[in-house]
Order: C-alpha cells, then structure tokens, then sequence
C-alpha cells in the first residue's frame, strides 16, 4: 500500500501544474485575441464585432490576475508540502514535485 503523504503529494503537484497551465493560456489568449482586434481592425470590420472582440480581450485580461493568485496559493501549499515532507525526497514523486514547483515558480515570475 502506498504511503498517503505520497498521493497527497501527487494531488497537490497535479494541482499547481494545471493552475501553471491555466495562467500561461490565459496569458497567451490575451495575446491571440489582441492580435485578432488588430487584423478586425486592419479588415475594416463592422463596430460591433470590434466592441465585441475588446470585451472577450478585458475577460482575457481579467482571468490572469485570478489565475495567478490561486497559483501563487497553491504555489504556497505545495512548497510547505515539500519542506515539511523532508524524508520523501528521495521518492520519485517528491522529485516530479520539486520540478512542477521550479516551473510554477516560472511562470508566477512572468
């Protein structure tokens, strides 16, 4: 049977991963859909659609901040996870951890 502070572990890393992820898509979506403002805008597209198109970039943009925060949370949880689970380090899931926490730590710095 598996020790529970090593699926705890895997739950926690699973979790800062996916809000890394999140963030960075968010990030990337603010640039994608600003760049389709600009080839409406660059078409001569009715003003309508442009209204539109600024309103899905402002939700864009307004999901980044969020998303960052949660990852910062749980950036958190994890790293407090990992200094307090010391005599895991040597497991593979504490390994995966510790490089899902450098990359989060990453993509908070942008």
């Amino acid at each position: 049977m598996t020790d529970p502070r090593i699926r705890q572990l895997v739950i926690k890393s699973g979790v800062v991963r996916r809000l890394t992820r999140e963030k960075y898509c968010y990030a990337k979506e603010v640039v994608t859909e600003q760049a389709r403002l600009e080839k409406l805008r660059g078409d001569g597209a009715d003003d309508h659609v442009l209204r539109k198109q600024e309103e899905v970039i402002q939700e864009c943009i307004m999901m980044v901040p969020d998303s960052k925060r949660r990852l910062q949370k749980e950036y958190e949880v994890l790293e407090k996870y990992l200094a307090d689970e010391q005599d895991l380090i040597e497991t593979d899931s504490y390994k995966k951890a510790a490089e899902i926490l450098k990359d989060a730590k990453a993509e908070l710095e942008t």
